[in-house]
């Protein structure tokens, strides 16, 4: 079976499938925060990498780099186990990694943000990483917005499964997911509710229930670090939740593919 992980793979590997036409790079940023008394602090890391073999093997021509991580999490700070990046440090650690990539030869370079602190700082700043690079290579921020967690909403819905109970952080969600990913690292015998009211998560409140977190903190959201409800997740939603968010990034990325593919002028 081919391997896609980088971190797995030796350098003569890498630089063989490079040479077969491998030169598009994904990647996730990820992050080392609290998720609940019932699921790892590496949680956001761990999905996040699973996502992006899961991008890699639908499309095949990727090679996945190691999850960036720690990320931003200061809104997490009050929980034993977080680790946060300053706003600045997390912007320069993503340009040398990308340019890390860029000088290696990878001509595409994809990253999309398994956790919801980094989503903001990547969109903001991609654009300024991407112009140093345009030399070397196209850079790309994809899965970005609230498209993929309305998606997942609707699906969880559609299987009796409330907004307020899927959450944004270790609710439903990211447990079923886990259970899929890291199962040996769950314990739901210590999962209970959070924040598990549906009008939390409204579409017309997420982005004030948002602000509320990164300005006050988590704690006084969910005492328990949950935003959600993850009691009853199962594995078998988890892995059709982690299937739909690879072939969201999956379908991004074929798209901008197919706009390139008509560009004479592209990298």
């Amino acid at each position: 079976m081919a391997r896609f992980l980088m971190e797995e793979m030796t350098w003569t590997e890498i630089r063989q499938a490079m040479e077969q036409g491998k030169t598009t790079a994904l990647f996730a940023c990820g992050a080392i925060e609290q998720h609940g008394p019932h699921l790892p602090t590496g949680t956001d890391t761990y999905l996040g990498t699973a996502i992006a073999e899961r991008v890699a093997r639908k499309r095949g021509d990727i090679l996945v780099a190691p999850t960036l991580r720690p990320g931003s999490s200061e809104h997490h700070m009050a929980f034993p186990g977080t680790l946060t990046l300053r706003f600045e440090v997390f912007v320069e650690v993503l340009k040398d990694y990308c340019t890390s990539l860029a000088r290696q030869g990878f001509k595409r370079i994809y990253m999309f943000s398994s956790h919801g602190g980094n989503v903001d700082l990547i969109a903001a700043h991609f654009p300024a990483i991407a112009k140093a690079l345009s030399d070397l290579a196209l850079v790309f921020m994809v899965g970005s917005g609230l498209g993929a967690m309305q998606a997942q909403i609707a699906f969880l819905k559609d299987h009796g499964i409330a907004p307020g109970a899927a959450g944004v952080h270790a609710g439903y969600t990211e447990t079923a997911e886990m259970l899929v990913v890291r199962p040996d690292l769950v314990d739901m015998s210590r999962a209970e509710p959070g924040r598990s009211d549906d009008a939390f998560y409204s579409p017309e409140r997420v982005r004030l229930s948002q602000l509320e977190s990164f300005t006050r903190g988590v704690h006084t959201q969910a005492p328990n670090g949950i935003l959600g409800d993850p009691t009853g997740a199962t594995a078998e939603i988890g892995e059709q939740l982690l299937d739909l968010r690879a072939q969201l990034i999956a379908g991004e990325i074929a798209t901008i593919e197919s706009l390139l593919a008509g560009d004479s002028t592209a990298v």
